[in-house]
């Protein structure tokens, strides 16, 4: 994986490096405000980075080590403001900061556009290997473009999400005993529609209200990565944890294209640099979370259930065709498709 991600950050940088062709204009005429803008970046600025992952989470502690290599590595030169726990408002309010430049930079598993994002469709992808190789390949710089020309935002890196998982007050063990179970689902039709076909009632809540949705009964059961279920302390009021990795997906790092433009040569590729170091120290913290939580999870008197999975990758067969055809197109679902079954 870190070979395609090493690839994706190339990328990254060719796109950065072909919008400068487009803002060339600004950007090499000499005027005051293209002046001004050298001049700060060579002498002092703030990085506002914000996210909805929450402290201890392993996406949040990679976005603190991309602030500490930053500013130690800038000798203070650059501060960067984490704002983590969706303190700057919901997913799509901190877009549209991003595309203002009023925050320059987000990390969230929600990209920005449907042809990034429903990579994340059911079973799509068996493990985080095979977005890496979508994404550095023509499919993803094509998507990438459409990022960079639909809101003026590129993806500059990545920070890893163990596979979303199940909690629930009823036992699962097969679809059919979804049924009935009243689960909590992010507002998004992919998430909706999964669970339809494996026979839930979904129900979307934004984030901030699922504990108490859970604590009163509203909902059943909702569905996270383990990281996230630890944190926000839903294991404190589940009974089951179903390991179900029904959907595999990273935190996208976006950055706003002016800022990355904006910056010196040298700035840039720290910026860079950085991302790439947060990312394989949350990898890594990742990895360890899986072991930790889920020991700390069945200490908390949680059962944990590791289902047969092909019946759940069986039932949301027509879920992953349907919107993905829509999205992408026959052809490119399944290039896809073949990308993501490789692993």
């Amino acid at each position: 994986m870190k070979k395609f991600v090493s690839i994706l950050l190339v990328i990254m940088v060719l796109l950065t490096a072909g919008a400068c062709s487009k803002q060339e204009s600004n950007l090499q005429k000499g005027d005051s405000s293209s002046k001004e803008a050298k001049s700060s970046k060579e002498e002092s600025f703030e990085i506002s980075y914000s996210t909805w992952a929450s402290e201890g989470e392993a996406a949040y502690e990679g976005m603190k080590k991309f602030k500490e290599i930053v500013e130690e590595e800038s000798n203070n030169r650059i501060t960067v403001n984490l704002f983590p726990s969706s303190q700057l408002g919901s997913t799509e309010e901190q877009h549209e900061q991003l595309a203002m430049n009023t925050i320059q930079m987000m990390s969230s598993g929600n990209p920005g556009i449907k042809e990034l994002e429903y990579l994340a469709l059911p079973y799509l992808m068996g493990s985080m290997d095979g977005w890496m190789e979508v994404l550095s390949s023509d499919i993803g710089e094509k998507f990438n473009k459409i990022l960079l020309e639909k809101q003026g935002v590129v993806n500059i890196g990545f920070l890893p999400r163990n596979p979303r998982i199940v909690s629930c007050n009823k036992a699962i063990h097969t679809p059919e005993d979804f049924k009935g179970v009243k689960l909590r689902t992010p507002e998004r039709d992919y998430y909706v529609e999964t669970f339809k076909a494996l026979g839930a009632n979904p129900t979307p809540l934004a984030f901030g209200e699922v504990y108490s949705a859970l604590q009163t009964g509203v909902v059943d059961g909702q569905e996270n990565p383990i990281e996230t279920i630890y944190s926000a302390g839903f294991h404190e009021i589940q009974d089951y944890i179903i390991i179900t990795n029904h959907i595999r997906k990273p935190a996208f790092v976006s950055a706003n294209n002016e800022f990355i433009l904006g910056l010196s040569e040298k700035d840039r590729e720290l910026v860079m640099r950085a991302c790439d170091e947060g990312r394989k120290y949350a990898e890594e913290l990742a990895a360890e979370q899986v072991v930790e939580f889920r020991k700390k999870i069945e200490e908390a008197g949680v059962k944990i259930i590791e289902p047969e999975i092909e019946p759940f990758v069986q039932a949301t067969e027509k879920v992953r065709e349907k919107l993905g055809m829509e999205v992408w197109g026959k052809e490119t679902y399944n290039r896809i498709k073949e990308i993501g079954q490789k692993y």
